[in-house]
């Protein structure tokens, strides 16, 4: 089973309904695969906030929302983080691809790869790596379940291997 049908599955056995996204090169093969699904609803959006949004409103009409970006998009998220997901302790689970990271062969994400744990940290976000090693659908499924219980975020950071 490849790393993109383990995600989709876990964010099917997770109840998510509605997947919003910003594709990026390595985000758009996981969105083909949210496509194929029967079970999830695939939404384009223009901006990352648009997609924070879209999945805020799932959880608040009783459904799952997730969010798919790059990290790039997710530096630009510090205001409808604060103002929307933490002042209203809304679930909002993040699938980001951690760009400019060592598994990375483009040199220019370098300088977001760079910051984005240390965003996350400063923004107290809780957030894990994926472990391509172990089950990524249960570590999408646990994910969806803290945001849920936490009310609050959650950012699962992929890379481009772990969709293989």
């Amino acid at each position: 089973m490849t790393g993109i049908e383990q995600i989709v599955g876990g964010l099917e056995a997770a109840e998510v309904s509605i997947v919003a996204s910003v594709p990026d090169t390595w985000i758009g093969r996981l969105m083909a695969g949210v496509r194929r699904s029967p079970r999830l609803r695939a939404i384009d959006v223009a901006r990352e906030e648009e997609a924070v949004a879209v999945a805020c409103g799932a959880n608040l009409a009783g459904g799952r929302g997730a969010v798919l970006i790059q990290n790039a998009g997710l530096l630009n998220c510090g205001g409808i983080l604060a103002g929307l997901v933490e002042l209203y302790s809304l679930p909002c689970f993040f699938i980001v691809s951690l760009r400019g990271d060592h598994r990375d062969p483009v040199y220019y994400h370098a300088p977001k790869g760079r910051v984005t744990e240390e965003t996350l940290r400063a923004w107290r976000l809780p957030y894990a790596r994926a472990d391509r090693r172990g089950d990524l659908g249960a570590q999408v499924k646990q994910g969806v379940e803290f945001c849920v219980e936490s009310r609050g975020p959650f950012v699962l950071l992929i890379s481009g291997e772990d969709l293989a």
